[in-house]
């Protein structure tokens, strides 16, 4: 980044640097899955004459969203401590992760408060929403906080020991689909996990797409990614079979009948998916041309991540609403 383009932090108020620090717009990653199981939830409800509980609905997903912020701004600690985010000049790789330790925008002291503050309030909601549901839910927010610690800090740092691909699809996909589901009906069933797979596949596709294109640069810190294990040919087809695998698992569903055929229409999205599983094989290898391209195939993951959980979510509500006897 050129002292040219350099933008001028000093003018961001707080609240903008806080914003910049959580990454916000990863935020659909655990929203989706939420929308998702509290929607699977519908059938059940009117089997057992139950209604929708709105305010659970909303506690949930901010839950989810403040144990979102923990994960990122937790790794955002790690990887600093380690270099990683900082600039390599010699690679020509810019500033990496949120940047604002890297750039000083924030200190690690803030970072560590807003760790805290956003993970202390999910455990709070956790904690209520057992006194509501039942301990289930004390299960899946006890795992979700580890998760979100130990993604990246030591001594476990699954990020840095390739098993950052499995706790992405259990926590974010599994995991929030599942929590979803269970404080809307009050119960425990298989069908969330399944249902949860297509969105987990796609999560992990945009953590998969990050790796892919930092592929010759976390090497050098000494830590394993799948990427770096299998190599780069090998990543591009796993990004391949991660993104089939979403709309293939989707397809299965409905042959199955397990599923309404109006989830069908998250196929809509499928070239969007064919133009990036194009678009990662046709990374360049210089290393600034490399970093640029590989940042706008892991945002528009993000985004297809979004419209493909969008369009199953909005089939599912036409047929519950317009099609259910």
């Amino acid at each position: 980044m050129s002292e040219q383009t350099k933008p001028d932090f000093s003018k961001m108020t707080t609240g903008q640097k806080i914003i910049m620090a959580v990454r916000a717009y990863s935020f659909p990653a655990s929203v989706i899955p939420i929308i998702f199981g509290s929607v699977l939830a519908l059938p059940e409800l009117a089997t057992s004459g139950k209604s929708f509980n709105f305010l659970l609905f909303f506690l949930t997903l901010i839950g989810a969203v403040l144990v979102h912020v923990g994960t990122n701004v937790v790794n955002d600690i790690y990887d600093f401590k380690t270099g990683m985010d900082k600039a390599d000049d010699k690679l020509g790789i810019p500033h990496g992760g949120s940047m604002v330790l890297s750039m000083g925008i924030l200190d690690t002291s803030m970072m560590k408060k807003i760790a805290f503050i956003s993970l202390a309030v999910a455990t709070i909601i956790g904690i209520y929403l057992y006194t509501q549901v039942g301990v289930w839910i004390l299960y899946l927010t006890g795992f979700g906080l580890l998760s979100a610690i130990f993604y990246t800090a030591t001594p476990v740092a699954l990020k840095y020991k390739a098993l950052g691909d499995i706790q992405v699809i259990l926590s974010f996909g599994a995991g929030m689909t599942l929590g979803a589901y269970i404080v809307q009906t009050g119960q425990f069933s298989w069908m969330p996990l399944i249902f949860s797979i297509p969105l987990g596949l796609l999560i992990d596709a945009i953590l998969h797409s990050n790796n892919v294109r930092d592929i010759n640069f976390d090497g050098k810190f000494g830590i394993k990614t799948l990427p770096i294990i299998i190599g780069e040919k090998p990543s591009i087809i796993f990004y391949w079979i991660l993104l089939v695998g979403a709309y293939l698992s989707v397809v299965i569903f409905v042959v199955l009948k397990l599923i309404s055929p109006f989830a069908l229409l998250s196929l809509i999205t499928f070239p969007i998916a064919l133009k990036l599983m194009k678009m990662i094989g046709e990374l360049p290898n210089e290393p600034q041309a490399r970093f640029e391209m590989g940042s706008k195939h892991i945002m528009m993951t993000a985004q297809l991540n979004m419209q493909f959980g969008l369009t199953l979510i909005i089939g599912l509500l036409i047929a519950y609403f317009f099609f259910s006897n």
